[in-house]
């Protein structure tokens, strides 16, 4: 689907472009079906072409089963890829620390995404089904890292090369990886909005004595962003137009507001001017995706909470494929609609049906099975 299975894949030089090494055909490499949720790559509809033959998907196929998953350590075994083509999704989405490659050399980072590349699972769910993808720290190359890390353009070179983002994407022509996708015909549209939560990202206020619920204390400063200007107007273009179905990619949590790691209530007025973003729009009941925490929860920002846009927003954080284990069990959550967060290893699964305009968010252990589960009514 994304790309012909690597054997020592390797990255060229040029920009969008790779070669594959000790191949006797030299096999071009898919353009793929990428995009990024919490930060976005973008397609034109030529990028799917070959991914839909593979997969029988298509930009006017109904989309109803989708996997999506988080912190994946490519020096780690990564036997839940298995339990995700079982659950037969159509659809994946990679949140971000798609792999874990913290450096300032971008060679070092390319040989992380050549280990992730040679994974069998990753290989056959890529080659199966549509992976859309977004970075969030750990691949973007710096811990906790926004827009001061200076080999951002780097980073951003090299995720596009693993990618195979197409050299007329209009995503090349602008920094940041933001994107959306559209799947399924009008009455059966589904929308995929991959937000970059790092590029602009601006700086983190530590708390004078680091707690037990993490290091961060609130940037307050009302000129400080988490999507930068360029990303919220084009944000508002594409939360005008057509869809019966939102999604919305962030890499890090976006309703919660108790605990003190990343999250978007780092910078309450940016959260804030995303519910406003919502209501103003008139959007509907929307769903947030979401990563980085190494634990998984599912949550819902209710109409009678002050801060809500007049429906219901969900949120379903399915941390890691690999890593897991972070927070404190049971860290508090006003959100939460989870009997508690699930710390060990998990993917989540959106099943939607069309005919109600319900999608059931669930949490799936390392083996497929479901720990957690909630339905979020979109409907009129």
């Amino acid at each position: 689907m994304t790309l012909a299975k690597p054997q020592n894949w390797k990255f060229s030089s040029t920009r969008g472009s790779t070669e594959w090494g000790n191949r006797r055909d030299k096999i071009r490499p898919r353009k793929t079906a990428l995009l990024f949720l919490s930060g976005l790559l973008a397609f034109g509809p030529g990028a799917l072409c070959e991914a839909e033959e593979k997969a029988g998907t298509s930009s006017e196929s109904v989309i109803s089963r989708i996997a999506l998953g988080s912190c994946a350590d490519q020096k780690r075994a990564q036997p839940i890829w298995d339990s995700i083509l079982r659950s037969e999704p159509e659809l994946f989405l990679f949140l971000g620390d798609n792999v874990y490659a913290d450096t300032e050399d971008m060679d070092e980072m390319r040989n992380a995404y050549a280990m992730l590349a040679k994974h069998e699972g990753y290989a056959k769910l890529r080659d199966s089904i549509p992976v859309l993808a977004t970075w969030d720290d750990h691949d973007y190359g710096v811990n906790d890292g926004g827009a001061e890390f200076p080999m951002r353009e780097g980073a951003e070179k090299v995720f596009h090369e693993f990618f195979s983002t197409p050299a007329d994407s209009p995503v090349l022509q602008r920094p940041g990886i933001y994107d959306a996708r559209y799947f399924g015909p009008e009455g059966k549209r589904l929308q995929v909005i991959l937000l970059d939560t790092r590029y602009f990202r601006g700086p983190l206020v530590p708390l004078p004595e680091r707690g037990e619920n993490g290091p961060y204390d609130r940037n307050r400063d009302p000129s400080s962003t988490v999507l930068g200007q360029a990303q919220w107007d084009w944000l508002e273009a594409e939360l005008r137009k057509l869809a019966e179905i939102r999604i919305i990619a962030t890499s890090i949590q976006f309703l919660p507001q108790d605990h003190n790691w990343e999250l978007w209530e780092n910078f309450p007025h940016e959260r804030k001017r995303m519910l406003d973003l919502l209501g103003k729009e008139n959007t509907g009941p929307v769903i947030f995706v979401s990563g980085d925490r190494h634990m998984g929860e599912i949550m819902e920002l209710k109409t009678s909470d002050p801060s809500s846009p007049g429906f219901s927003v969900y949120e379903l954080t399915s941390s890691g494929l690999t890593n897991a284990g972070g927070g404190m069990k049971g860290e508090p959550n006003r959100h939460r609609v989870s009997p508690t967060n699930f710390q060990k290893r998990n993917f989540g699964l959106l099943e939607i049906d069309w005919s109600t305009r319900e999608v059931v968010m669930k949490l799936c252990g390392i083996d497929g099975e479901v720990v957690d589960e909630y339905t979020a009514r979109l409907g009129n």
